[in-house]
């Protein structure tokens, strides 16, 4: 009899902040970073929210420069960025359309990922 089971699925690590290595310069990951607006699928849905009004470029690049990463790297971009501004976390996600680029969003709390505290 042929065996019928359903293929393995890999999931997706869950988030975790990583250290760069002493080779990555950030504020040229920052410099060569762009930021592509998400639009959520509903709209009830909130892509954006914080205490400030900055634009989420200027917050991602101020989360590579300074926030913590995340693993993996591709094409020498980590796939995850944090900015934390009080008790709002915006995560930014590489999207995969051409190096470099990334969307964001905030999180809500209980999607925090360890070692932002």
């Amino acid at each position: 009899m042929p065996d019928v089971r359903a293929p393995e699925r890999r999931r997706e690590q869950r988030r975790t902040v990583t250290e760069p290595g002493a080779e990555t310069n950030r504020e040229e990951l920052a410099g060569t970073a762009r930021f592509t607006e998400w639009r959520p699928a509903t709209a009830d849905a909130l892509a954006w929210e914080g205490p400030d009004f900055r634009h989420p470029a200027d917050v991602l690049r101020e989360a590579l420069a300074e926030g913590p990463l995340g693993h993996p790297w591709d094409h020498g971009f980590p796939r995850y960025a944090w900015h934390r501004t009080g008790d709002v976390v915006h995560e930014f996600r590489l999207t995969g359309e051409s190096p470099g680029h990334y969307t964001g969003y905030t999180l809500h709390s209980s999607e925090w990922p360890e070692g932002i505290a």
